[in-house]
């Protein structure tokens, strides 16, 4: 597991990040606190450097200093921390692989003696050496009987491994893959999913574009932790609206991503205005005043895959007809002709 401390030292930990993270313009957000939290618990001696360094050059630290610093140093850990797991397994199995030859050298000479003691036993044979073959026969029978107990055991010992390190790897590949603030997929594992789904056809999918209506402008007014808690909402209104149709990520600061198998230009347009108007109607309070902070608008491009279409250029008409919205006045949704690449 990434994280060993107990619920006394976590709560240790946070009385100290705490008061870190109020010296900084960035928001109270998961991914800066999980930086602060490696940080002050020593566990990342490069991003202790790194965070140390970039302090030194400014007192103020901003969300983009504090997403550079996530990525290259919990991100890019987990990874690495891929990577060294993939090497116990492929030891693990190399070990398992040389304790089973073994056990199986040993059954072969335990076959051949036996063929032995049976021709011996066929012919006349006088009670003392009949005695001689027993005894031997209960002695190989036994080491046989050992080393394969041995070999059950290190099985076991090696199941129990391999499912720790496989528990581990899925907690790594889900902190690598999930963006901290919405548990939405982010980038790359929006990209890695695409990767995964691409192995088959891309024909008769969709895909929307989501991006918050005047982002900078709530941040600015409202400060970076109400920020947070409307991109948390949008998000839990997407995956609300979406279900389980495809895979949502959160490709930018307020920007989302959505992929729809099985899902026709006029279907994804009708989700798409559907995400749209439980936005508009969303209402979003800060937490000291109650006081609404006013509607929270998004905008959206849709477009759907053509034949033999990769998805790459599928995602850029839809960040296209993404445009197209925010220059049309936000707050609606805009749909590529995937015959022309226009937007409808």
């Amino acid at each position: 597991m990434r994280y060993k401390e107990s619920r006394e030292q976590s709560a240790e930990l946070l009385r100290m990040v705490l008061p870190l993270m109020g010296r900084h313009a960035a928001g109270f957000h998961p991914l800066s606190y999980a930086v602060w939290y490696e940080y002050v618990s020593g566990l990342n001696p490069g991003l202790r450097a790194a965070l140390d360094a970039r302090v030194a050059q400014t007192t103020n630290l901003t969300d983009r200093d504090m997403e550079a610093l996530f990525d290259a140093h919990v991100a890019m850990r987990d990874i690495e921390s891929s990577a060294r797991m993939r090497v116990e397994i492929a030891r693990l199995v190399e070990d398992v692989d040389g304790v089973a030859c073994e056990a199986d050298q040993e059954v072969q000479q335990y076959g051949t003696e036996l063929d032995g003691y049976r021709q011996r036993l066929q012919q006349e044979t006088a009670r003392e050496t009949l005695h001689k073959v027993v005894e031997s026969l209960l002695d190989n029978t036994s080491r046989v009987r050992d080393k394969t107990e041995m070999f059950h055991e290190h099985l076991k010992k090696s199941s129990e491994e391999v499912e720790r390190l496989r528990e581990e790897l899925e907690l790594v590949q889900g902190l690598a893959l999930c963006d901290p603030l919405t548990g939405l997929l982010n980038r790359r594992g929006f990209d890695h999913q695409i990767q995964r789904l691409c192995n088959g056809s891309l024909q008769g999918c969709s895909v929307l574009i989501a991006d918050i209506d005047h982002f900078k402008a709530i941040n600015d007014a409202h400060g970076h932790l109400l920020g947070d808690k409307v991109i948390i909402a949008v998000a839990n209104v997407l995956r609300g609206c979406a279900g389980e149709r495809g895979p949502i990520a959160r490709i930018g600061g307020e920007e989302f991503a959505l992929l729809l198998s099985h899902t026709s230009a006029a279907g994804a347009a009708e989700l798409a205005e559907r995400i749209r108007a439980s936005v508009e109607r969303g209402k979003i309070r800060r937490a000291d005043t109650d006081e609404s902070i006013g509607n929270v608008t998004v905008s959206i491009g849709v477009a759907s895959c053509a034949a033999t279409e990769q998805f790459e250029s599928m995602l850029a008409r839809a960040d296209r007809a993404l445009y197209q919205s925010k220059t049309a006045g936000r707050n609606r949704v805009s749909i590529s002709d995937r015959a022309a690449g226009a937007i409808a």
